[in-house]
């Protein structure tokens, strides 16, 4: 492999392998104590969709809802009283929401003098701590339809908008979508599984092993 498609393939690993952690709580108006609900945990992919976790989610907290019979699918996501979109990946979410530089927060810069270390986060009196773990709260009630579009059961609904965004992508990479649209019914089934299973094969593996990145 050409050293600038392997440098290509190692940046598209290395994104493909990013993720954050998560910190969901539910929603007080839906939660049936006073106390709060135990937080769910999770080490969550950046290129993953949070409504991915709605199953999980609705399991994990069922035995707290007020109504536990409301579909897993009508849940919706907030940061800061913000509703957030389910059609753009987690790690887009929190990049646009948590006030995070696009740097690595928690790497310390240090300097060498007079043989010790001075920490330049230190002397410029700022804090260079990640907003991390990214703290949620996940909402089965009041849905925010003038800002959110309500999922569907199925998940059809994801997945059409997954498959909009890669053609975008491909006609801004390519100047046309005929490598997505070109795509068979079983690689573009590959593509989806990838991205909803989270498998070792990533987007670009399947699209490279089809002869078509």
């Amino acid at each position: 492999m050409p050293p600038n498609l392997a440098a290509l393939s190692a940046l598209q690993r290395r994104v493909w392998d990013g993720s954050l952690p998560l910190e969901i709580r539910l929603a007080p108006a839906d939660c049936r104590s006073y106390a709060d609900s135990e937080p769910y945990l999770i080490q969550y992919p950046r290129l993953s969709y949070l409504a991915f976790l709605l199953p999980r989610l609705h399991a994990f907290f069922a035995p707290k809802l007020i109504n536990p019979d409301t579909p897993a699918n009508e849940a919706w996501f907030e940061f800061e009283n913000v509703p957030l979109k389910w059609h753009y990946p987690a790690g887009l979410l929190y990049d646009l929401h948590s006030g995070a530089e696009p740097v690595d927060l928690g790497r310390r810069v240090h300097v060498e003098a007079s043989q010790a270390s001075v920490d330049v986060a230190g002397v410029a009196g700022i804090s260079v701590e990640p907003p991390l773990p990214w703290k949620l709260v996940v909402h089965y009630s009041e849905f925010p339809s003038e800002q959110l579009y309500q999922l569907d059961l199925e998940g059809r609904a994801m997945r059409d908008s997954f498959v909009n965004a890669v053609k975008e992508a491909d006609f801004i990479r390519n100047g046309s979508a005929r490598t997505v649209m070109g795509m068979s019914k079983e690689d573009s089934d590959s593509l989806w599984t990838s991205v909803e299973s989270r498998m070792s094969e990533g987007p670009g593996d399947v699209l490279r092993s089809r002869g078509q990145s």
